[in-house]
């Protein structure tokens, strides 16, 4: 594809406020051609590249936007489709925190479009040659974040690159030699490059072009590449209103480098769901702490409804020695067709929502499921199945381990008023009701898998549409995790109180 041209004609984009941040604007990037786009701060520069890379986000309101985006023998009408033929490097490179560096690279390659097969990828491996590919995102400094997000982004194949902010929290030495990579890969593999940037210094030197986005003509100009033009052009407006870097742009080639090499090959996409639905079984069910969270709730319900239920009943002392066959199997038969199914949905629906919802939160603030959908992954569905099947299978498993420790907890319980009682008799009464139902047995299993089942859907439900709303801070992620855990909690009960009615309804 080297020699197209990025062409956009005759662009407008209105807010769902109704204003208008450009109108009937033209510009065009050229092959091998790096251009910076500036303009004042909350002028509209991601509301413009978001529009190129198809990630303008509805849920604030109807966004109106006509115009075309042509490159080679395509062509976008960007009022009816939107485009996915421009890869983004996010501001803040919103990379997936909970995959390795590796993994980061390796899930954009098997999700990689047909454009990206063919080509060599070992210049883009070279950008990260003192990374090791196992290194997790939060041990990588702020330059090799960059590097992966880039190579990310490469990696899917996208014709055209588009970087928002890339030089922000980078030193001027960092930045400047990144800006010489951008340049590097622009010139070899003929993409256009066009870059949204606030601070230009380090850019310039390596820009071809430069834009500004004129906030009082609603388009965008061209500018000459140098400050003093662009700091005139801009007062006009405000008046309104590392050393591995060194080793890539050299081409030398770090030990590391081999290892990324197999990650950039296209595998099977659909492992990566079988990743995400691993991760999240682990921290909503299999971790140790969870289990030993529900095991502590079923041991403390146990010993509750025997030390209170023959320390209290209606018969005093004399008859619990003798009528405590049939306090034991009414105990039993509540505690679990009732109660333990009960305290159960509510300590995992009230834990689990607050983890669901505090990792889409985070992936939300962070720009990580746009990045998703830029790299032609499908987050939404891996994420949201994975939960939803994660957090059912959780609580059923879950319940079953807290009936367990229940029963455990209340035998102890029970040898301790009735010593000189062999166990067999506990066992024989505790679970009288249940193996006298017969057949009916089954119908009571189906009212407990029914509140199970409804309890773990509207509680993982909740948290995921609580959790995928916009987040704007931390504060509004916390805010949003005790939203989740009171509705949660609250579907839970009336769940669970629903099922009671109609299980024993005559």
């Amino acid at each position: 594809m080297s020699g197209q041209v990025l062409s956009i004609s005759g662009l407008t984009i209105t807010t769902p406020n109704g204003v208008d941040l450009v109108r009937d604007t033209h510009f065009e990037v050229g092959a091998h051609e790096l251009v910076i786009i500036i303009g004042p701060s909350g002028s509209g520069k991601t509301s413009i590249i978001n529009t190129l890379c198809g990630l303008i986000d509805e849920r604030d309101g109807e966004w109106k936007i006509a115009g075309r985006l042509s490159y080679g023998e395509r062509e976008i009408d960007l009022s009816t489709s939107r485009s996915d033929m421009c890869g983004l490097v996010f501001q803040g490179n919103a990379l997936f925190d909970d995959l390795s560096a590796g993994e980061n690279v390796k899930i954009a390659a098997d999700h990689a479009g047909e454009g990206a097969r063919g080509f060599d990828a070992t210049p883009i491996m070279s950008l990260l040659s003192d990374i090791r590919p196992e290194q997790p995102i939060a041990s990588c400094s702020g330059g090799q974040k960059q590097r992966i997000a880039i190579a990310r982004t490469l990696i899917a194949g996208h014709p055209i690159l588009i970087l928002d902010e890339p030089n922000s929290g980078l030193d001027i030495i960092s930045s400047r030699r990144l800006a010489g990579i951008i340049k590097d890969i622009c010139v070899q593999r003929g993409t256009p490059v066009l870059i949204a940037a606030h601070h230009v210094d380090d850019l310039l030197p390596l820009a071809d072009r430069v834009l500004m986005l004129d906030t009082r003509a609603r388009t965008v100009r061209p500018v000459a590449p140098d400050m003093a033009s662009i700091e005139r052009a801009m007062r006009g407006l405000d008046s309104e209103g590392e050393s591995a870097l060194a080793a890539a742009e050299t081409g030398a080639t770090a030990p590391q480098a081999d290892a990324w090499q197999g990650l950039a090959r296209r595998g099977r996409p659909g492992r990566w769901f079988a990743r995400y639905f691993a991760e999240y079984f682990w921290v909503l069910c299999a971790s140790p702490f969870m289990l030993a969270y529900l095991g502590l709730g079923g041991a403390i319900l146990g010993f509750v409804s025997i030390w209170f239920g023959f320390n209290y009943h209606a018969f005093g002392g004399y008859l619990k020695s003798i009528l405590h066959d049939e306090t034991l199997a009414g105990i039993g038969f509540v505690q679990t067709t009732i109660s333990v199914p009960l305290i159960a949905s509510i300590l995992v629906v009230a834990r689990n929502s607050a983890v669901i919802c505090a990792d889409l939160g985070n992936r939300t603030l962070s720009a990580q499921l746009p990045a998703m959908r830029n790299l032609a992954i499908p987050g939404l569905r891996y994420l949201v199945v994975s939960i939803l099947v994660a957090n059912t299978l959780s609580l059923a498993l879950l319940t079953v381990a807290a009936l367990a420790t229940a029963s455990w907890s209340a035998l102890q319980t029970w040898q301790v008023f009735f010593p000189d009682q062999p166990p067999e008799f506990w066992q024989e009464n505790y679970f009288r009701r249940l193996i006298e139902a017969g057949p009916a047995l089954y119908a009571q299993l189906g009212w407990v898998s029914a509140k199970i089942v409804l309890s773990s859907v509207l509680g993982s439900g909740a948290a995921i549409l609580i959790g995928l709303r916009p987040k704007l801070s931390v504060v509004s992620i916390n805010n949003a995790i005790a939203k989740a855990i009171v509705i949660g909690v609250s579907l839970t009960l009336l769940s669970h109180a629903f099922f009671a009615i109609m299980q024993f309804w005559r």
